[in-house]
This record gives structure tokens, sequence and C-alpha cells, in this order.
């Protein structure tokens, strides 16, 4: 338990990613230990983003990039090959997942300060495992890919967790239609301008 005074909550300073351009507009400027679930339905461009993101990710730290569902793949391959990762190279490890114990020790081995699991669905991480992470690694970006149906998460997990993170974004047509950041942005994010459709405003929140 720790309590903070109203002006010493004022004056606190807190450490954030300085994002620009087109992710500054979406999810404005996170905190460095920032939370975010993405979803969607299959073949929408979550992992396209993912892969977008991590590259991006690098100007502030290394990036673990988990990768259940596809493993070490052709498919991840080609994402990686269209996104110029190559530019990147040695700031960006993937791997193919494992036990979530392994999981837990391999993220303190990769030194890395952002960890991306694409999916939670396919690993079956839990609300509980999810705290356990955080805790764990309380300086850490997360970011969790999950299922979708019908605009929301599909499983109870992920539906849960989204209560607890920072950024949840909605993934549909390869643009994230709906993010919603409590550090400001919320503007649609296009993942590929030639699948870019017409998309509604986003309504904002400011619910926790």
């Amino acid at each position: 338990m720790r309590a903070i005074g109203v002006k010493a909550f004022i004056e606190k300073s807190f450490h954030t990613f300085a994002f620009e351009g087109e992710w500054k507009d979406s999810f404005g400027e996170p905190e460095k230990n920032f939370k975010m679930i993405l979803y969607g339905e299959s073949g929408h461009g979550k992992t396209e983003f993912n892969v977008r993101f991590a590259k991006y990710l690098t100007v502030f730290g290394k990036v673990l990039y988990i990768s259940y569902e596809q493993g070490i793949s052709k498919s991840l391959q080609d994402s990686i090959v269209r996104n110029n990762m190559d530019d990147v190279a040695g700031k960006v490890m993937f791997t193919s997942g494992g036990l979530f114990s392994e999981v837990v020790d391999y993220i303190k081995k990769s030194r890395s300060r952002i960890v991306i699991i694409d999916s939670l669905d396919f690993m079956k991480l839990t609300v509980d495992q999810y705290k356990i992470l955080i805790k764990t690694y309380p300086k850490k970006a997360f970011i969790i890919i999950a299922w979708a149906k019908n605009g929301t998460p599909k499983s109870q997990h992920a539906k849960d967790i989204e209560f607890m993170v920072d950024i949840k974004s909605l993934v549909e047509d390869f643009t994230i239609t709906l993010p919603r950041s409590r550090f400001g942005g919320n503007k649609p994010f296009v993942i590929w301008d030639n699948c870019k459709k017409k998309v509604k405003q986003p309504d904002l929140f400011n619910q926790d």
C-alpha cells in the first residue's frame, strides 16, 4: 500500500514514450510501462500492425515479439520483409512461445523493454497469468493480441483484461477503427492504405 498527497501527485513526473505523427494521433504519449490490448477477427491486419508497431517501438527500446499463433513461419516472415525489419536488426527478437513459466523467464533474459504476445487466445493466457506478468515486470510495456467476435474480444479472459489496460484497439479491414487510449490521440490508425475504407469516428471514453 502506498499513499501520496495532492501536491506531491501534481508535481510527480512520469516517464513516457514521445510518440510522433500517426502514432501520437492514435495513441497519445503512453507511459513507458503502458498496457495495450489489440483485438480483431482473422485476416483483418492484427499481425501486420504489430510488426509495424514493433519496428516503431525500437526507437524507445528492445522489443520481444512472442509469436504463439503463427510461430516462426513464412507468413510472419512475409510481414517482416514487407515492413523492412532488417532496418532494426538486433532490436527485435521473435520467439515461438512456450509454457507460461518459460515465457516469464525468457522475458527477463531478453532484457526487452516492450513485450508483444500474439495471441492471448492461442496461448490461453488467463487473467491471473496476465497479473503475474505485469507484477513481475512492472517497468515493461505489454501489448496483448486477442481474437474478436462482433467487435469485442472473443474470450472472457480478453474481455476482463480489456478493463485493465491503458489502450484498447479494435482492428477492422486493416484499420484500427476505434483506438481508445488514456494517453490521448484516439484517431483511427490506417495499417494499409490500399485496404483503407471509410471508418466511423471513435467515441472517446473517460472510464477506468
